[in-house]
């Protein structure tokens, strides 16, 4: 399932397809694990990420798929950051372009995240 759009990103990860929710909850579960407000999201972005950033955006979107659907939560956030292991810089890339298309209610809500470009460095947005 992948509808960047409506914030949704599939991608094996821990030994099984899983399915990332860039929604309203993700973004709680995300300020909520870096201890950010609101207002320090685009801080976030606005430099080369670390892996904890990484860390917490990848934990964050399962999380909040998995908690919507009732699916039962068998990681937590140091179990994540294990499987990131797997993933490439190309994996990086496009959960960070998925994130950055993502629309809720209608409008962009992505932390001021513009997407990567070609060589996979995520672009900040412009102040």
């Amino acid at each position: 399932m992948v509808n960047k759009q409506r914030g949704f990103f599939a991608i094996k990860l821990g030994g099984k397809q899983r399915t990332m929710h860039f929604s309203m909850n993700f973004w709680a579960a995300f300020t909520d694990e870096l201890g950010i407000s609101i207002g320090q999201i685009d801080k976030v972005f606005s430099a080369e990420m670390n892996f904890n950033t990484l860390r917490a955006l990848v934990y964050a979107g399962i999380l909040a798929y998995d908690q919507e659907e009732g699916n039962s939560i068998d990681y937590n956030v140091y179990k994540v950051g294990a499987w990131c292991d797997e993933l490439t810089t190309e994996d990086f890339t496009n959960i960070t372009n998925a994130l950055a298309q993502s629309r809720i209610l209608g409008n962009d809500l992505n932390g001021g995240l513009r997407g990567a470009d070609p060589k996979g460095a995520v672009k900040p947005k412009k102040a």
